[in-house]
């Protein structure tokens, strides 16, 4: 029996309630399932609870948070079991960390996306410009140059099946590569490799390092690629370049950032060479 003054160092349902940031219900769900029941409940219909009872409440709470049924919960926190709680919450533990991770993963990919659509945007078909490029590293597919039809689709779905399942994909575009003979027969749809970028700690045998150096960019919209190849070339030339020995083409995005125009809109990075350095 509990004497007036230790009932007054106890809270009332709504003073708990208020503490623990919850509706009255809630604590009254509690009790009717036996999950956290008042310290105190009088003839009268008065409950009151201890605070010793709020780290209770805020166990249960961290078990709900972390999506453990309120069964499950009553099992953990009433066995008297700690060996097993310590490890529902060790394996909870693990879950969250690798939550976090894919949630890492995700957000670098939208933040490189975003970079990349944000790029293009301020471009046209008639921005080009010559910019000096650090080396950069790419997963390479195999040669896919003179391939038929179905064996270019089976080579593509291999690769992008390898990025997939060694979680290679940062977010960067798919790209591919269009070698300079091709560019001189204005082939511009035959590429030798396809590529994607990845982490420079990546470690695997088909690594392409992009040389540095100075290269001529630009962007193509839609079905531009002779037109937009003519002025890439244009602007080498007239900037003392002639060009080097492969283009590196990256799909940056299409209409759905145009609204209703269906294009597409496409980064070439024409490597160059200065022409006195020729032989």
């Amino acid at each position: 029996m509990y004497t007036d003054s230790e009932i007054k160092r106890l809270f009332t349902t709504g003073e708990f309630a208020k503490l623990c940031h919850v509706k009255k219900q809630t604590l009254f769900h509690y009790d009717d399932i036996g999950l956290l029941s008042p310290e105190v409940k009088l003839n009268n219909g008065y409950r009151y609870y201890s605070y010793d009872q709020f780290e209770l409440f805020h166990i249960i709470n961290l078990f709900k948070e972390l999506d453990i049924p309120l069964s499950e919960i009553k099992k953990l926190v009433h066995q008297k079991n700690p060996k097993e709680t310590v490890n529902v919450l060790k394996n909870k533990s693990i879950e969250i960390e690798n939550k976090i991770k894919q949630l890492t993963y995700l957000q670098k990919m939208l933040e490189v996306k975003i970079n990349l659509a944000e790029q293009a945007l301020e471009k046209d078909s008639v921005s080009i410009t010559i910019q000096y490029l650090d080396e950069e590293r790419y997963m390479l597919s195999e040669n896919i140059l003179n391939l038929s039809e179905r064996k270019f689709i089976a080579k593509l779905s291999e690769f992008i099946h390898h990025i997939q399942s060694k979680h290679l994909d940062l977010g960067y575009p798919l790209g591919a590569i269009l070698q300079k003979q091709q560019i001189l027969e204005k082939d511009f749809y035959h590429y030798s490799h396809v590529y994607m970028k990845v982490s420079e700690y990546t470690k695997e045998d088909n690594i392409h390092k992009r040389p540095d150096g100075y290269y001529v960019i630009g962007y193509q919209i839609g079905d531009t690629a002779e037109e937009t190849y003519a002025g890439l070339k244009e602007a080498a030339e007239q900037n003392g370049y002639d060009i080097g020995s492969n283009a590196y083409e990256e799909y940056v995005f299409d209409g759905i950032f145009f609204g209703e125009k269906k294009v597409q809109v496409t980064k070439i990075c024409l490597q160059l060479i200065e022409k006195q350095k020729q032989n």
